[in-house]
């Protein structure tokens, strides 16, 4: 196998979108459910679902990926700190389905404070 090709798989196998059970890997507490559901039903209120080649993106903000963001934070979900040319971003990964993010910097590096999730579901 060559070295690019093991490289891909590897980064593949390791992404928050690697799972081919997704919903095996959702968080069946209530608690966890009911902030699955309501970004989902955000998403879609709002018009912020995009058709992708194997998934389906639902993109949620404001209060109820605030309230998802802090819930991620309860339940000890580790940040990751991401500088990138949009900005400085402080992650939190929905196990299997995706991650909810506070934009802590923008492009400039001023401070700002601005959340959203991204739920992906396999088609």
């Amino acid at each position: 196998m060559s070295r690019i090709l093991a490289l891909t798989l590897i980064g593949f196998a390791l992404s928050p979108l690697a799972s081919t059970e997704a919903a095996a890997d959702i968080d069946v507490r209530p608690d966890g459910l009911l902030h699955y559901s309501n970004c989902v039903s955000e998403a879609k209120d709002q018009n912020f679902v995009s058709v992708l080649d194997r998934h389906v993106l639902y993109r949620c903000h404001g209060e109820t990926a605030t309230s998802y963001f802090n819930y991620l934070g309860t339940k000890r979900v580790r940040d990751h700190v991401v500088d990138e040319p949009a900005g400085t971003f402080v992650y939190r990964t929905i196990d299997g389905v995706g991650r909810c993010w506070n934009k802590i910097a923008d492009e400039f590096g001023a401070p700002i404070s601005y959340y959203g999730c991204d739920i992906y579901v396999e088609l």
